[in-house]
């Protein structure tokens, strides 16, 4: 389960300080902590900036380098809490966890949902990270 870039990916990529003593997965959602080093998403933010690109646990350090992918303008496969419905596409999502969405939830608006992938049992759709915009 993870958030997958699918489009326009291209010079997304950085490396950004991180929380000590952290364990980052490939696709999840990351956010800053307040100190300015990232960490793993709580699943209740309304702007998600960037989805991890690397598994890795940081030392008991804080700053070491971990590989994101800033999810601005960058098009995702997300995996959903539940099956999706047709009537999910063209709304708001909130985090379910780390790295689901659920598209039935809309307090935090995340995620916008702009097609579903696949059949429906496949709990996947494509859509975008909308950075605290509305609908």
């Amino acid at each position: 389960m993870a958030f997958i870039p699918v489009k326009y990916s291209d010079g997304q990529y950085t490396h950004l300080p991180a929380a000590a003593s952290t364990a980052f997965i490939k696709g999840n959602a990351i956010v800053d902590n307040g100190s300015g080093y990232i960490t793993n998403s709580a699943g209740t933010e309304t702007r998600i900036r960037y989805v991890c690109a690397e598994t890795v646990t940081t030392s008991s350090a804080t700053g070491e380098l971990v590989k994101v992918i800033s999810t601005k303008n960058v098009l995702f496969e997300a995996d959903t809490d539940a099956n999706p419905a047709q009537t999910d596409v063209g709304t708001l999502a909130d985090l379910a966890t780390v790295s689901t969405i659920n598209p039935d939830a809309s307090t935090n608006d995340c995620f916008f949902v702009e097609s579903i992938k696949g059949p429906v049992t496949d709990n996947k759709v494509l859509g975008y990270f909308t950075e605290g915009e509305t609908a």
